[in-house]
């Protein structure tokens, strides 16, 4: 049976750091092996000679450095037209590619490009956040991507979600009922012989940027003499939460750790902590349940992944702020076993989100779609 060819637009992809560009991966590479032929359009990001992604058909499309697109967290506008731009230029000259995937951000390439994309190609686009209501608050610039996600949700009919909660939001602000749930994912294989845990040990891992909310998770942690926080990533933030960090006694910034010692770290992890504002879909959190480590997080409004993958009292811990979210986790530091409970919640709820399985739930709908 022939397999249709997948083309896949994403803004970064590996080794570049963020979910997003961990979940790209991690499918391309399974459906590769399962016989899919597949190209991928994406910036450089100063990685236009294929370090470390020998295997994959990739076609930079930019020559921008990070710093070029990213400022401060944020994507510049400069950028993001530079990058809709050259997308748009490439993919009439990848017509005969049977389907077309589009990473949600940053929203305007997806735009760009329906106007060069014949009306019979099969089209997804990819959804890890809805952020309507987060763009009008925030006001400015920023009503701009609120108008450009109005107009992809008009302009895509096949959408896929990366969470139920993100399927839900595309419902509620779009009227988009044909939506299919394919959740982020986790390589369980790494992670299920777990090490000793460091008791009191807490780890964040992710980027390191403001809406992450380290400055005020780092001081709920003075006085607490009995729990130590790791800070794994890296972000235009860093050096700023290392100043912080370097008067708080039982608080290291670590910044960026090679795979290895990071997966050690989150073996030995006694709790993972989640202090965003905002939240996708949180593939450190699901990698810290498969090493059976409960998750604490805080219930905020454009916080998906609270009672998504972290449920309170099965997973982990969901509280009303950041300060109260530390000093849950530090009243469990006597509680054994209904940390336990939690440590086997966590690892349980993991096993449904193996990559694997990921990836075959794509495959079929590709599939239904070719044929």
């Amino acid at each position: 049976m022939d397999l249709p060819r997948l083309l896949f637009v994403n803004e970064a992809f590996y080794p570049h750091k963020g979910g997003a560009e961990r979940r790209s991966y991690e499918i391309i590479k399974r459906l590769m092996k399962m016989g899919f032929q597949v190209k991928i359009i994406t910036n450089s990001f100063g990685n236009s000679n294929n370090e470390n992604v020998e295997n994959f058909d990739i076609d930079y499309v930019t020559s921008m450095e990070e710093g070029d697109y990213f400022h401060n967290g944020s994507r510049t506008i400069t950028g993001v037209l530079k990058f809709a731009s050259a997308v748009k230029r490439k993919l009439i000259e990848y017509r005969d590619y049977d389907i077309l995937t589009f990473d949600e951000f940053p929203l305007l390439h997806a735009i760009r490009a329906v106007d060069v994309i014949p009306n019979e190609k099969i089209r997804f686009f990819t959804w890890h956040e809805v952020l309507r209501k987060f763009y009008l608050l925030n006001g400015g610039l920023w009503r701009i991507a609120a108008g450009w996600e109005r107009k992809v949700s008009s302009q895509f009919s096949r959408n896929i979600a990366v969470s139920r909660s993100v399927s839900n939001l595309l419902r509620e602000t779009y009227g988009l009922e044909d939506v299919t749930v394919i959740e982020n994912g986790v390589d369980t294989s790494h992670y299920w012989k777990t090490e000793e845990k460091e008791w009191g040990k807490v780890l964040y891992v992710g980027r390191i940027e403001a809406h992450k909310r380290l400055d005020t998770l780092i001081k709920c942690f003075r006085n607490r003499s009995r729990l130590s926080l790791e800070i794994i990533g890296s972000g235009s933030q860093l050096p700023y939460i290392q100043k912080i960090a370097d008067s708080v006694p039982n608080v290291k910034v670590l910044g960026h750790v090679e795979s290895d010692e990071l997966l050690q770290k989150m073996k030995n992890a006694w709790f993972f902590v989640m202090p965003s504002l905002r939240e996708g879909f949180s593939i450190s959190s699901l990698e810290a349940m498969a090493s059976s480590t409960p998750v604490a997080t805080t219930n905020t409004q454009f916080n998906l992944a609270a009672n998504e993958l972290v449920k309170d009292g099965r997973t982990g811990i969901v509280a009303g702020s950041i300060e109260d979210m530390v000093g849950k986790v530090d009243s469990m530091y006597d509680q054994n076993d209904a940390w336990k409970a939690l440590s086997s919640g966590a690892f349980e709820l993991s096993k449904y989100y193996d990559w694997t399985l990921i990836t075959e739930k794509l495959s079929n709908l590709y599939s239904q779609a070719w044929y």
